[in-house]
């Protein structure tokens, strides 16, 4: 009975991976050729300045990441505990709270955002109403995505991936037919390209809460308040507030002081490096956004050892799929760049570079977090990675007032990824006893260093030197190869290489 719940759940992430796989080459697709447009028809002063205020607001958002992470462990928690009426009951406290905190941002924003916003960045005389007016659109999609979080909570706690990959769909498609109104209509077009965008974020939500209230019984809303569930969520909250605030300064704080430092010109090589890197990483965050919901519901059913399985099994592949992908673009960001945008920003390349090494030392974590998150005991474990990662900000801002290039804020950023392993391990051992964290370091982290090694050191030697065009592409699918091969041989067990030969064989017969 176990074996076959077990061979259902591998299936059902192997569907769900697969949504959200198909999802994101469309959207990376289409993400490309719109950051393409929107760079030339904005110019590259424009673009900075869109990436600068669109980062200052949504660095208030750190509030409301904090309590997504707590909503989605709620959700999947309930529907795999709880009577249907506790669940609803559950979900319109969690809408109710989101409410709140969407007016309560509104305020930070309009008030102690505003002030930032004309007292400390680096923004022309001549574009100051332009930047104003792209701010409130900012704060207008940042409310709707607040108030949004219970409803893909549930999407995700019920295993749809399909539905949120068919309205990804939607969105990507309008977005495109965004960029190209863009370039033939209005005057300010940074006016116009922040109003346009807020309607997109607008309708989408308005899809995806007509989907939920058609499909789940547990997202009828009717007024309810709990105290208790609201002790319990603050109390798990407060503590999530430590690690998401630490990764939105190194996210969009890193953004702030690269603008009063070096100005928006360096902040449109940033925003460059940006959609390199959240292309390149959705494909490894897509199949751990499957897992997770089945690493939750089986802590919640007692089931640990399925749960750790799951842990090391997601953590790993996670950081391979990563790393087929981001070693190949590594060897080849120069030509890559000159094609998607013809005149890329100064300093993009070392941007993306550097910007792709960094998330891949982040995948070193995997699913760790989920996992802590799973107990609802997250206290340890938000300590120890917000406490590491909360050092990067001071000593990148020392490091820029004795003259450092913009470019330090990556190496800082590496090295606290690599420290947060080993504090978060130390922090899960605290919370879960059992928790086997030096296999975790042998089986999943070793193997993962000693695979990466050479192909990356590879990579970063082809990115050195100068090749035509066609001969680029060449070189990336050796690179892949060769990659593909280190983690056959290195990377997988036995028993995993055996797993992969018998999906591909019966994948033929079928």
């Amino acid at each position: 009975m176990q074996q076959a719940q077990l061979k259902n759940n591998t299936k059902r992430i192997a569907k769900n991976t697969l949504f959200l796989y198909l999802r994101q080459i469309l959207v990376m697709i289409v993400a490309l050729y719109t950051s393409r447009v929107v760079l030339r028809v904005l110019g590259v002063v424009d673009f900075g300045v869109y990436n600068v205020v669109g980062g200052m607001v949504s660095m208030f958002a750190f509030l409301n990441t904090a309590l997504a992470q707590a909503t989605e462990r709620f959700i999947s928690f309930g529907i795999a505990k709880d009577s249907l009426d506790q669940q609803r009951k559950t979900f319109s406290m969690l809408l109710n709270v989101h409410m709140i905190l969407a007016i309560l941002l509104f305020i930070l924003c309009e008030s102690i955002g505003l002030w930032f916003f004309y007292n400390k960045l680096v923004i022309p005389a001549e574009r100051m109403n332009a930047a104003f007016w792209v701010m409130q659109c900012s704060i207008f999609t940042l409310m709707i995505s607040v108030t949004q979080v219970p409803y893909n909570a549930s999407i995700f706690g019920h295993e749809h991936m399909n539905a949120y990959a068919y309205i990804s769909i939607i969105e990507v498609l309008l977005k495109l037919g965004i960029v190209t109104l863009l370039e033939y209509a209005f005057r300010d077009k940074l006016i116009a390209y922040g109003i346009l965008l807020a309607v997109v974020q607008f309708v989408i939500a308005m899809t995806y809460r007509i989907y939920c209230l058609k499909k789940f019984d547990n997202c009828k809303y009717k007024f309810f308040w709990s105290r208790q569930l609201f002790k319990k969520l603050l109390g798990y909250t407060s503590w999530s507030l430590i690690g998401n605030f630490a990764w939105t300064l190194n996210g969009q704080g890193m953004n702030m002081l690269i603008n009063m430092f070096f100005g928006p010109l360096y902040n449109a090589a940033r925003g460059i490096s940006n959609y390199v890197q959240s292309a390149v990483t959705s494909f490894a965050t897509n199949f751990l956004g499957a897992s997770i919901p089945q690493i939750v519901k089986s802590y919640a059913a007692g089931d640990y050892e399925y749960c750790f399985k799951l842990n090391f099994k997601s953590g790993k592949f996670g950081f391979f799929l990563f790393m087929l992908i981001s070693l190949p673009i590594i060897s080849i960001i120069n030509p890559l760049l000159d094609i998607w945008l013809e005149n890329p920003p100064k300093y993009a390349a070392e941007f993306s570079v550097l910007s792709l090494l960094y998330v891949q030392a982040n995948t070193l974590g995997g699913t760790l977090q989920n996992v802590a998150q799973a107990t609802g005991k997250i206290r340890n474990f938000q300590i120890a990675n917000g406490g590491v990662m909360l050092l990067a900000i001071p000593v990148v801002y020392l490091i820029y007032k004795l003259g450092g290039s913009a470019v330090w804020y990556l190496y800082i950023l590496i090295a606290t990824s690599i420290t947060c392993l080993f504090a978060e391990l130390i922090a899960l051992k605290s919370i879960i006893p059992t928790y086997p964290a030096k296999r975790y370091l042998m089986e999943v982290t070793l193997r993962e260093i000693l695979t990466f090694a050479i192909p990356c050191a590879l990579a970063l030697m082809l990115n050195k030197k100068t090749f035509p065009y066609f001969t680029s592409f060449g070189i990336a699918l050796g690179v892949f190869i060769i990659s593909f091969i280190f983690i056959w041989l290195i990377g997988f067990t036995s028993g995993e290489r055996t797993w992969a030969k018998n999906i591909i064989i019966n994948k033929f017969k079928k």
